[in-house]
C-alpha cells in the first residue's frame, strides 16, 4: 500500500470554517483521485500529555501499489486538488506538509 500524507497546521483564527470549506470543497475533489483505494480525515484535538497537537488536520490516500500511485500523481484531479489546497493554506494562513510513504 502506498500513501500520500498532508498534515495541515491549525488557522489561528476561524478553523470550524477551514474545516467546513476542506470537507465541502477540497475532499470532493480529492475522492475523484484515480485508483485511490481510500481516504481519511483526521482532526486532531491534542496529544497525549494534553497538549495542542503540532497539526490540525490530516488527510491520508492510499493506493494498493506505489505504481498506482504514481501514475495518479500525473492526474488532473491532483493538479486541482492541489491548487486548491495552496488557496486554503493562503486564505487561512496555514501550512500544509505532503508525506509519501509505504504501509510496513
Amino acid at each position: 500500500m502506498a500513501n500520500l500524507t498532508v498534515l495541515y497546521t491549525k488557522p489561528e483564527s476561524d478553523a470550524e470554517a477551514f474545516l467546513e470549506e476542506f470537507k465541502s470543497d477540497h475532499l470532493p475533489i480529492a475522492a475523484r483521485f484515480p485508483k485511490m483505494a481510500s481516504h481519511t480525515t483526521t482532526v486532531f484535538s491534542g496529544t497525549p500529555r494534553g497538549t495542542e497537537a503540532p497539526y490540525y488536520l490530516m488527510f491520508v490516500a492510499t493506493w494498493d501499489s506505489p505504481e498506482a500511485m504514481k501514475a495518479a500523481m500525473g492526474d488532473p484531479s491532483i493538479m486541482e486538488a492541489s491548487k486548491h489546497a495552496m488557496g486554503l493554506t493562503q486564505k487561512y494562513g496555514i501550512k500544509a506538509e505532503m508525506l509519501i510513504g509505504d504501509e510496513a
